[in-house]
């Protein structure tokens, strides 16, 4: 499953685009966006010149607002100067964020954008790449009077358990056997993302739905 990635910074014009291109040309799985929290509306010569050089470049990085993107669900924020950082947006569901400061090269000449693009490649790629494999998922399976409950936490989004539960009712479930199918009379899901209950009504075992989860698709993509 493919994670979203937003870099922050103020002006949204040198080092936040930079770290986009390099997020998206070297981090497979990974899509990079950025916004500026005083965006200046265009793109730095040089930070464009230094992406272009490199391969790095595409035609739709833009200086812009986080408005542009807020239909976008975000795995990780990252800012990458002091002011972002202090004036980090909130976000509406709660999203891990790091803080990977790097020196303005803007109004400098083209040699300092150099740097900067070596040190973000250097400094923030293995960063992200390593707090994004960090994240996972967390499962807590529970023996109740009628039937079981599982507790889902950290890494996990509502309408991926809900997609399970649809598998699971119209037959397209690979993971539970016929057996077990049978024992279920209902699924409830509840909770929002990150803290996901859902729960089987039914003479069902622990060990059952525990087998059912770690072979589960829907939980266990890439």
């Amino acid at each position: 499953m493919s994670k979203n990635v937003l870099v922050l910074c103020t002006g949204n014009s040198c080092r936040s685009i930079i770290a986009e291109a390099l997020i998206n040309k070297n981090l497979d799985g990974i899509n990079a966006y950025s916004s500026g929290v005083n965006p200046s509306g265009k793109v730095n010569p040089n930070a464009k010149k230094v992406l272009e050089t490199n391969g790095a470049w595409r035609d739709g990085y833009h200086s812009k607002t986080l408005d542009e993107l807020r239909d976008i669900e975000f795995d990780l924020v990252i800012t990458v100067c002091d002011h972002a950082k202090e004036t980090c947006p909130i976000f509406p569901k709660p999203i891990p964020k790091i803080h990977i400061g790097f020196k303005d090269p803007n109004g400098k000449d083209y040699k300092a954008f150099k740097v900067t693009y070596k040190e973000i490649k250097r400094v923030l790629l293995p960063k992200v790449e390593k707090v994004l494999k960090e994240q996972k998922m967390n499962k807590n399976v529970f023996k109740i009077d009628n039937g079981i409950k599982i507790n889902f936490t950290g890494v996990v989004k509502k309408q991926q358990i809900v997609k399970m539960v649809e598998n699971c009712a119209t037959g397209q479930c690979e993971c539970m056997s016929d057996d077990t199918k049978k024992k279920i009379n209902n699924m409830q899901v509840d909770g929002k993302d990150g803290n996901v209950e859902l729960k089987l009504n039914g003479d069902v075992s622990k060990e059952e739905i525990e087998k059912a989860l770690a072979k589960s698709k829907v939980l266990n993509k890439d």
